[in-house]
């Protein structure tokens, strides 16, 4: 389970013992059908089925009150964990047997691999019809569902994933200014080491900022900021290895050496059987500072938003010296299987779903997710809340809401063998150059079969 998924259901999760502050009512958990509660099926209706990677009662709830609004049109919910990416193959094997759900909400980047195997059909002439338009969205998450010049989703929520979090109390315990996150290289660094608490016999008591904790990708971020020229296959290149990745990496592999070794880090930061605030490592005071992304809100459930504003800032990992500041975003997206009927019908429902209240209300209230949709972002769920507010605040400050890597049929190769690298330079079992070296052949090697396969056209 890759940690998207994780911190989704870890969203969900927290979301069913505080139903009142998640938007929904006791009552919202009820009946798990999307049929309109007290009515019939409608005469001449037809049925939606959608796959969702968890189950949530504000969804159930959104289904029905759309079939209370629109009685010719059912909503089935299903779940698959693993629609995210498919990796257990379940909407592959429904496609090519010609039976899938009419709609799915899948991570934006599949869309390149799923476009071109043929499992997922291009919606520009049903977003035309339904009155969506690319300008209603950030123009980074319009462009994550596009390839090869068409259109095949329609984003839903478009999150900065790696955003700098910081504890308030340890930096004050640090002598440092809580209200005042690093605003350059320099000054993470320094803060890092100023909070960092290991005694002389290089027993951890307290780390000032890892950067593998966190988001998993964290290590694409770091590629960015320090100017890899990653190339994701989208123009059938792919590059890892390079100058800017290898010392990357090798920066990490430093932070990994002073601790010794990213075992001894990783046993200390995440306690196994925590729950609450003793579970994650910021809130508990283990770490002074980590990159990870807006659902981290989430956490205001597990002890009350009054404290965790009082106790949580928010901005970004400040740019190195001469260097730009980047801020990696990503999104799920709705998505309708090659083959699949109802379209119009369908894409009513996802129209309905996007609206700007009723998206902070099913997605923003109950999983922390950034619209996609520019107009969204203002209602009052996200305006009159302070810690969202700074969120979009320190988005802002980044500059354009630039994705991880442009969209591409190996990036599923990409990610993991960036990850694997990343794994062995900081337990110290590889360096930088022998790691990236490793990724770069497994990756070239996946884009010799995508271009085989014509998964880039003709």
């Amino acid at each position: 389970m890759t940690k998207r998924l994780r911190y989704l259901l870890l969203s969900v999760l927290l979301c069913v013992p505080f139903l009142a502050a998640c938007g929904i009512s006791s009552a919202d958990t009820g009946a798990l059908s999307g049929r309109c509660p007290g009515t019939k099926p409608a005469k001449d209706s037809v049925t939606i089925e959608w796959w969702v990677a968890w189950a949530n009662p504000t969804l159930t709830r959104a289904a029905q009150e759309f079939n209370c609004a629109n009685p010719k049109i059912l909503v089935k919910i299903t779940l698959y964990p693993n629609v995210g990416d498919d990796r257990q193959g379940k909407l592959l094997a429904a496609t090519v047997g010609k039976s899938p759900p009419n709609v799915v909400v899948a991570y934006d980047d599949v869309i390149a691999r799923w476009a071109s195997q043929g499992m997922i059909q291009p919606l520009d002439d049903a977003v035309r019809h339904a009155g969506t338009s690319a300008t209603d969205f950030v123009p980074e998450a319009w462009d994550s569902v596009r390839w090869q010049g068409h259109t095949y989703g329609v984003p839903i929520d478009w999150d900065p994933d790696t955003l700098l979090w910081w504890n308030k109390e340890v930096f004050a315990d640090a002598g440092l200014d809580p209200d005042r996150g690093p605003r350059t290289w320099a000054e993470l660094e320094d803060y890092a080491r100023r909070i960092d608490r290991i005694d002389e016999r290089g027993r951890i008591a307290r780390l000032g900022f890892v950067p593998w904790s966190g988001w998993e990708f964290n290590d694409i971020e770091f590629g960015h900021l320090f100017d890899a020229g990653l190339e994701s296959g989208a123009n059938r290149r792919v590059t890892l290895n390079t100058p800017g990745m290898r010392a990357a990496l090798e920066w990490e592999a430093s932070i990994a050496r002073r601790y010794g070794g990213a075992s001894k880090v990783n046993s200390f930061t995440y306690v196994a059987n925590a729950t609450g605030a003793a579970a994650d490592p910021l809130i508990s005071g283990r770490l002074g500072m980590m990159a990870v992304g807006d659902w981290y809100l989430g956490n205001r459930q597990v002890i009350g938003a009054k404290e965790f504003q009082a106790k949580i800032g928010v901005g970004v990992i400040p740019p190195r010296p001469g260097g730009r500041p980047y801020l990696c975003h990503s999104g799920w997206a709705f998505m309708m299987p090659r083959g699949a009927g109802h379209v119009e019908e369908t894409m009513k429902f996802v129209a309905w779903m996007l609206d700007d209240h009723r998206f902070a209300r099913y997605f923003g209230a109950a999983l922390g997710w950034a619209p996609a949709k520019k107009s969204s972002r203002a209602v009052p769920f996200y305006a009159d809340d302070p810690m969202w507010q700074a969120v979009f605040a320190a988005n802002a400050s980044a500059g354009a809401e630039r994705q991880w890597l442009p969209p591409s049929p190996v990036l599923a190769e990409y990610y993991r063998a960036l990850g694997d690298a990343e794994e062995q330079v900081v337990n110290l079992k590889m360096t930088p150059a022998q790691a990236l070296a490793e990724a770069d052949s497994i990756v070239q090697q996946a884009l010799e079969v995508a271009i085989t396969e014509r998964n880039y056209g003709d």
